[in-house]
């Protein structure tokens, strides 16, 4: 995203990534699975908090921080994925579990606001980054059911449908058409496109069928780590003492969340 930044906005950036995934997953699985009006809803729901939304966020809070920050505010999604499971969707947790997500949000605290000494570093960027984390936390409790019913591939593929319809009328509703350039552009927002929305999606949708969004979401700790390493090495950035504190926190507690 931060290299697809040069010569592409975010509406741009969110719209071309989810149009070459919904490309790349309808490929793959070019059958038609029927869905009731109600699921079409929820699938709508996904499309828009899953993808759409959360998409062009991460795409705009990386206009003001760094790629690595808005990797280590991913890195919270399990904990609202358990927060939302809670309040919404009847799941039952007990006192240990009360006490991790209480845990879980001192240290998004450390890790969104920097707090490095009695000053705050407050930046829009930081609250698109967790508007972003928090829809995926309520889309990954409605998609869960859709999974198991439908399966995976399925399920994907008509949400990449919804978000793809989406994108476009809030590509030609706020934006210029601009495409990617072979210079900058366009190997990022293939990788975006087939890595991150197809197969890493699928991937992801395959995990929640086998063992649950709960327990699936333990791979999104994974991102914190790539987004520090990758933004060190490609982008030269560094992160403060207080987010790594931050980010330890966060995949303890929604880890023990998680094991409890």
């Amino acid at each position: 995203m931060k290299y697809a930044l040069i010569d592409l906005n975010p509406i741009q950036i969110s719209s071309y990534r989810i149009f070459i995934g919904a490309i790349f997953i309808n490929l793959i699985r070019k059958n038609h699975k029927k869905f009731t009006i109600r699921k079409h809803l929820n699938l709508a729901l996904v499309g828009m908090l899953w993808m759409t939304l959360p998409f062009y966020l991460f795409a705009k809070a990386e206009e003001t921080i760094q790629s690595n920050l808005a990797g280590l505010i991913n890195g919270a999604t399990p904990i609202f994925i358990s927060l939302f499971g809670v309040l919404f969707f009847a799941q039952k947790i007990n006192k240990k579990q009360k006490t991790y997500l209480f845990y879980g949000f001192i240290g998004i605290s450390l890790l969104s606001f920097r707090i490095e000494t009695l000053n705050i570093d407050l930046n829009v960027g930081t609250f698109l980054a967790l508007l972003a984390s928090i829809c995926y936390g309520f889309a990954a409790n409605i998609v869960q059911p859709l999974i198991k019913e439908y399966g995976p591939i399925n399920t994907l593929k008509m949400a990449l449908r919804y978000a793809s319809l989406f994108s476009f009328f809030l590509l030609i509703g706020n934006s210029n058409l601009s495409f990617p350039t072979i210079d900058n552009s366009l190997i990022p927002i293939l990788l975006l496109g087939i890595g991150s929305t197809g197969i890493a999606f699928l991937s992801f949708y395959n995990l929640i069928d086998e063992v649950g969004t709960i327990i699936g979401s333990i791979t999104v700790y994974i991102i914190p780590i790539f987004a520090t390493l990758f933004g060190y090495i490609f982008l030269k950035e560094l992160i403060s003492l207080s987010q790594v504190l931050g980010i330890v926190i966060v995949i303890y507690s929604a880890f023990k969340f998680s094991r409890t």
